[in-house]
């Protein structure tokens, strides 16, 4: 005889409860960019200022990964409430913070949490959910991440002006308690499914130590330290070696944090490869497109953050059609088949005309990129979950939002890389970094010669993609299974 699921009701009161979570972790990466000089300026120290940024990177990417296997051995609801409490801890700390130090170092506690949460998220939607369902919900991961992104910087800004900066992290805790106080009820009836092998924690310590160092790698590689640096290279063959080390370990593990058969299966081993890539290389265009729109097209600030937002929204309606196709056909390779092509046409366009085309020309070809990647979202979470049992809900939602971390600090610097390297040549001295191009008053040649410049990214990314999709074309697209959410045990967490 079946176990009892969730009522419909309850699964809804836990889809909001987690998506709340879910926008405060996303948000918290956006609503600090407009603060940061005002910071600098409390805190009186501009030198370390990019690591406000950095270290909740470093630490959210690692958190990914731990966090979802924790959840497999401890119960969904334990571990989200460890994660939104320590993402509670480290938003009052920054709120606190009276020194830059300080503040990094409780920025890096809050990114242990908002990692945690982005992970849990998915993983707790694979428990309450039947895998025709998946693709609809998980369509809203990217409205969460879109609407965070829009909105993300104008709250910040207005925070910091009326009420001051602290607030940017004060106004977590309250949002993070409604989040937890809505799902906890519910989530207290899931099963808790004990394993006997006990957690690899050698295995994770080394995955986070590989993690910290490739990170630190891309993010001061080529800026604050030369590629061909001493340092920059100890860091890469500390990144190789540890990274060697971790993938033997879990050859050995009864409890893999990476289950290595992830890698051989026909659904899971090219999708990671895909996600990598694709995420990535979309999460590169979003970081320098609103550089692109006020360097090489003369845009405002203000202007240039308009015209992203086509490219954000688009990302989220395509991808609810494609969550809506996954549960009326319980299929999910399609979608991102026939919208990926329109992304690489789009930015194959851009790629030619970068300098030629005007800023609305530019938004309309982005909102093209945004339609061709948004189905991707839906399709590989129901893919990744539908390909895995439930005992490895965590651990695959972990992998899967790890790899897309790590291909977004790769792409986001070989991009970065791109259009300086090609800017610096033309103009030398004035471009230390991305930002260094939009604080810097160009001549009307050099815009042309940075939007060249741009264009070259372009066509790079477009390439990218490309291979996304060619890699994403061996992907086995699998009927959905039939089997509703986890059934409710006798065992509650």
């Amino acid at each position: 005889m079946m176990e009892p699921t969730l009522s419909p009701a309850e699964v809804r009161v836990v889809v909001i409860g987690t998506l709340l979570a879910l926008f405060l972790s996303a948000l918290e990466q956006t609503i600090i960019t407009t603060a940061m000089p005002q910071i600098a300026r409390d805190l009186g120290d501009f030198s370390l200022l990019s690591w406000v940024i950095t270290a909740y990177l470093l630490t959210s990417t690692c958190a990914t990964s731990v966090f979802g296997k924790l959840s497999d051995f401890h119960g969904r609801r334990l571990t989200l409430i460890i994660s939104l409490g320590i993402f509670m801890m480290g938003s009052a700390l920054c709120a606190l913070a009276n020194g830059m130090t300080f503040l990094i170092l409780a920025r890096a506690l809050q990114g242990i949490g908002g990692g945690g949460l982005v992970t849990i998220v998915q993983a707790i939607f694979g428990d309450v959910l039947s895998p025709r369902e998946r693709g609809r919900y998980s369509a809203y991961f990217s409205l969460v991440y879109g609407s965070a992104s829009v909105f993300g910087p104008s709250l910040g800004g207005v925070l910091t002006q009326y009420v001051g900066w602290p607030w940017i992290f004060w106004i977590n805790l309250p949002f993070g308690l409604i989040a937890l106080a809505t799902a906890d009820r519910a989530l207290r009836k899931l099963k808790v499914r004990r394993q006997d092998a006990p957690i690899d924690y050698t295995s994770v310590l080394v995955l986070c130590c590989t993690t910290v160092a490739f990170l630190i790698m891309v993010s001061l590689g080529g800026k604050e330290l030369p590629w061909t640096a001493p340092q920059t290279l100890a860091l890469a063959g500390t990144a190789l070696s540890l990274g060697s080390l971790f993938f033997w370990l879990q050859k050995r593990s009864p409890a893999p944090v990476l289950p290595l058969r992830f890698l051989a299966d026909r659904v899971l081993g090219p999708l990671l490869a895909s996600n990598f890539i694709t995420f990535g290389t979309f999460l590169a265009i979003t970081v320098l497109t609103p550089v692109y729109l006020q360097v090489a097209l003369s845009t405002s600030a203000a202007e240039a953050g308009l015209l992203t937002i086509p490219l954000l929204v688009s990302t989220s309606v395509s991808s609810i059609f494609a969550g809506r196709y996954c549960r009326q056909h319980g299929r999910y390779k399609l979608p991102p088949l026939l919208s990926l092509p329109f992304a690489v046409i789009a930015l194959a366009l851009l790629a030619i005309l970068a300098d030629q085309v005007t800023p609305v020309t530019a938004a309309a070809l982005l909102m093209l990129v945004g339609l061709g990647v948004g189905p991707a979202y839906p399709s590989s979470s129901v893919a990744a979950l539908n390909a895995v049992e439930p005992t490895d809900f965590g651990a695959i939602s972990g992998v899967l939002f790890f790899v897309r971390a790590l291909g977004s600090a790769i792409a986001i610097a070989v991009a970065s890389a791109v259009v300086l390297g090609l800017s610096s040549k033309a103009l030398p001295g004035i471009t230390a970094s991305v930002e260094d191009l939009v604080r810097t008053e160009l001549p009307p040649d050099a815009r042309g010669i940075v939007a060249r410049a741009f264009g070259s990214m372009f066509g790079a990314t477009a390439a990218a993609l490309l291979i996304g999709l060619l890699i994403f074309v061996g992907v086995e697209d699998r009927q959905l299974r039939d089997e509703g959410s986890v059934p409710v045990g006798s065992t509650p967490e």
